[in-house]
């Protein structure tokens, strides 16, 4: 079991090094390519009256938003890394996470799951995710606004993005989770120094226990 999670540990990690790396090659990748750069603004425009809205034929009553797009053919070297920092940090976050569970589950077969070290791996891992997750949205958020507003014309007013707006919450929810497991190991860990039996005989011997007695 623990090889086949490595193994697919494995192979996300070179997937999403190859979307980092090798697609440069293929049709670019993070804004490194040659091609436009382009950048979504944050706010909608809907109405019943325009051409869009027109010609989307909506059924009286129903109005037809559209998110507006920005799109630079010929970007400088700047729009490029903000276009390249809208992306990274979230491809970083998960091959750095990957490592993490590399790590542990290394620890969790040369030691077993109740120890310490295996206990304080998870907890990095949880930490991580958590924390890591939000500093990459927040980073990826603030870089698209930048993007935007140097695709813009000077004199207007600067467009803020809203970092609420898709927050990773499923990621931020497993790393939470991830801290209250490696918790509950590291108790578990004591009550095996208490008990003094083995990392894998924790359960056994807490069954066995009372039948002795």
């Amino acid at each position: 079991m623990a090889g086949a999670v490595t193994a697919l540990c494995a192979l996300f990690t070179v997937l999403l090094t190859l979307k980092a790396f090798a697609a440069v090659g293929i049709g670019g990748a993070f804004g490194w390519r040659d091609g436009s750069v382009c950048a979504s603004g944050p706010h909608t425009h809907g109405g019943a009256e325009d051409w869009f809205s027109q010609a989307m034929e909506p059924r009286p009553g129903v109005e037809v938003s559209l998110t507006p797009e920005c799109c630079d053919g010929s970007p400088s070297g700047g729009a490029r890394l903000l276009s390249t920092l809208t992306e990274l940090p979230s491809s970083a976050l998960y091959i750095g996470a990957l490592f993490l569970l590399s790590w542990l589950i290394r620890a969790a077969r040369q030691n077993g799951p109740y120890t310490f070290r295996t206990a304080g791996r998870l907890r990095i891992l949880g930490w991580y995710l958590a924390v890591g997750s939000v500093v990459c949205h927040v980073a990826e958020s603030v870089a698209g606004a930048a993007l935007l507003n140097s695709l813009r014309a000077a004199g207007h007013r600067p467009l803020l993005y809203d970092v609420t707006h898709g927050m990773p919450y499923f990621v931020i929810l497993t790393g939470v989770g991830l801290l209250s497991l490696a918790r509950i190991m590291r108790v578990g860990t004591e009550m095996r120094e208490v008990l003094g039996c083995p990392p894998g005989d924790l359960l056994t011997h807490r069954r066995q226990g009372p039948e002795q007695e």
